[in-house]
Order: structure tokens, then sequence, then C-alpha cells
């Protein structure tokens, strides 16, 4: 991996609003980046030292009122509820008793700080030492750990002796379009065909309570895996990339990022979006488990509720073109595709179904899934 790809998924994680977990030993820059990054991505940033705060301090100050109690909230989330947007930063995460850690959650993950709710457009970074590095350090629980994506930080001697001679140069900088979720579909098609191939990946809680306190499979961080991988793509790193990796590595750990890496690795897939435009032109692949991706990747395409609603009917006719030249060159192979269609079916097009369903509805109804009283 290329030295500064902790810093480029760093970056990712944060203007993609996906809470990140930065591992690294004491002093390698970690506080330093990231107080340099925040800025150059146009987000400001608070940092709060979690070892020495206390739980209320998280869920806000009990405040006597004639209505009742309110939960007073700390400075830091005024003043960010009035920026709009943001980064907090929560050093020494790990450092902090457990009971601490957990105030922290409803923040972090619940988006409220007391009774006061933080904009939508907040983004959570945490750092950490491991715990067999600083005295007094405790392991994520696993409830903890399966909410930040876990990157890790190294300490490259080249690069430090290079910049006390050269002076250190800011980061690398990404910017996330703001258009970027537009392509999540693809994604989640993609993972939806290997956990469909390898169910036994969707959820794995590790055995011991240290491998619980990082990145492992699950399916809220398979969910955010497809996120990321649409957010890397958008910043010009494909899905075979090193950061993209580095990405699926922190959500889900390494089994099953080197299994996904390699399966997906071999598909060589089309963008669903080339079937959507021209479904009876592009050609299909050949292998079934290029197949089986294909679909569920134009199947979750065509039901984007991110697309207009004026688009919603003509990618969902497309996407049926496509499973109907798969049901007659290849057989039921479409059927797991075809029924998430005929389940999700958009508003307005029920009894206006198109005409190339014709031919494949006696396979449809072969296998339970029946149009012919939609049909004008």
């Amino acid at each position: 991996m290329a030295d500064n790809d902790h810093m480029i998924a760093t970056q990712i994680c944060i203007q993609a609003r996906v809470p990140v977990f930065l591992w690294g030993a004491p002093g390698v820059g970690k506080s330093i980046c990231l107080e340099e990054i925040a800025p150059a991505i146009d987000e400001p940033i608070w940092t709060v030292i979690l070892s020495i705060r206390e739980p209320s301090d998280q869920g806000g100050l009990p405040i006597i009122r004639a209505d009742g109690v309110s939960m007073h909230p700390p400075l830091w989330a005024f003043e960010l509820k009035e920026k709009g947007h943001g980064v907090v930063f929560w050093d020494e995460f790990n450092t902090a008793p457990p009971t601490t850690q957990s105030s922290a959650l409803r923040v972090i993950h619940g988006g409220y700080a007391g009774d006061m709710k933080l904009p939508l457009e907040t983004s959570h970074v945490a750092a950490g030492n491991p715990a067999t590095m600083v005295q007094g350090g405790y392991d994520l629980t696993a409830a903890i750990a399966n909410r930040w994506t876990h990157i890790k930080w190294p300490l490259a001697p080249s690069d430090w002796c290079e910049g006390m001679v050269a002076g250190w140069p800011s980061p690398q900088i990404v910017k996330l379009p703001k258009t970027w979720r537009a392509n999540t579909a693809a994604s989640r098609g993609l993972l939806s065909a290997f956990i469909t191939r390898r169910p036994e990946l969707l959820l794995q809680l590790p055995k011991g309570a240290k491998d619980q306190g990082g990145a492992w499979p699950s399916p809220r961080m398979w969910s955010r895996v497809a996120d990321l991988l649409t957010a890397a793509e958008a910043c010009g790193y494909n899905k075979k990339s090193s950061v993209a990796r580095m990405l699926i590595l922190g959500c889900v750990g390494e089994g099953a990022t080197e299994e996904f890496v390699k399966w997906f690795t071999n598909l060589d897939l089309k963008d669903p979006e080339e079937y959507l435009k021209n479904p009876r032109g592009v050609e299909l692949p050949v292998r079934q488990d290029q197949i089986m991706a294909t679909l569920d990747a134009v199947a979750a395409a065509a039901l984007d509720r991110s697309k207009p609603e004026a688009q919603r009917k003509e990618r969902y006719y497309a996407a049926w073109q496509v499973i109907g030249r798969i049901l007659k060159q290849k057989g039921d192979i479409g059927i797991p595709a075809g029924r998430v269609l005929a389940a999700n079916m958009p508003k307005g097009v029920e009894r206006n179904l198109p005409e190339e369903l014709d031919d494949i509805l006696p396979i449809l109804d072969t296998a339970g899934i029946d149009f012919s009283s939609k049909k004008t």
C-alpha cells in the first residue's frame, strides 16, 4: 500500500460521514495530521479528549426547568450546530473507561449531545493506541468496535527522516463530490451477490474479546463497505485500489476482505448503468458468477430511490429487459433478481409492464412470480 493511503482513506470516511477510528502508536502524528486535514477539506474541527471526560459530559448535564429536566450539551456542540457541519475528534478514546466510551455512542451514532440534535453533516473521528502499547488502555467492546471503520496509521522512518531534513509536506488532499452517492447501487448489488455466494461471511463475531475490538463482518459493516467503495470511486480510487482495500479491511477485517477482494477481482463486471442505458444491446456476461453479480447490480441500480421519480419506470423496464435476455438464454439463473424487482415494483408501473415481459411470463409463473393479472 502507498505511504499515504491511510490519510486518503481517513479523508474519504470523514467526507462520507462515516465514523473512523485511527489506530497507531503514540507520537505517530494522528492528531496533528487530522488537525491539518480537516480545514483543508473545509471542515471545522473540535477535539474532545475522552480520557479526561465523564459520561455526563457527553450525555449532558441536567438542568432543572419549570417544565422538567433537560440535558445541557457541551460548548462544542453549540458551536458545531451553529456551523452546520464539522468534525468531532475523540482523542485518547480507548484510554477512557468503558462507561465513558459508551456514553459517546449516543453522540456518535445517535446524533445527540445532551438533548441537542447535531447536524447531519457531522463526522466523527476517534484516535487510540493499541491497549498493549499504553498503560490503562482498554480493548473496545464488540458493540463499540463494530460501529467504526478502523484505519491503522503506520510509522515510516524514511519519511520521518526526510521530513526532518526537508520539512514535512502538507497531506495529499482529496475532495468527495457532493453527488458521490449516485452510484451506490452498483456497490450494493456487488456486495449482495457476494453474500449470496458466501452467506456465512455476513456475520462473523470473533470468539476472542481482543479480536472483537477491531474490524469484523456484520450486516452494518457490509452496508458501510458499499458506501465507502462508492465514495472511493468518486475520488478516483477504484474497487481494486489499495485505498479501497484499506477501507474494506477497516470495516470487515482481514479474512472477509481477502475473500471479497479475490472474488470481485475475478469478475471483471460492467457498470450496471451500461445495461440500463442499453438493455437490449450490451453484451451479457458468460460465467454464472458474473451473471448473478451483474443481475444483482442491475436490480439494485434499477430500484435506486435516489434517482428522479420520472426515471424510475424506464430504469425498471430496462432491468426486466436484461433479466428477460438472461432467462431466455440461461434459464432460471435470473429468477432471484426477478423476485427482487417484482417485490419492489415502483408506483405507476403495475398496469404498464413492458411488452418484453410477455415471452418470459411462463418462466416467471413457474417460479411463483405472477405478473399476468397486472398486464393490461
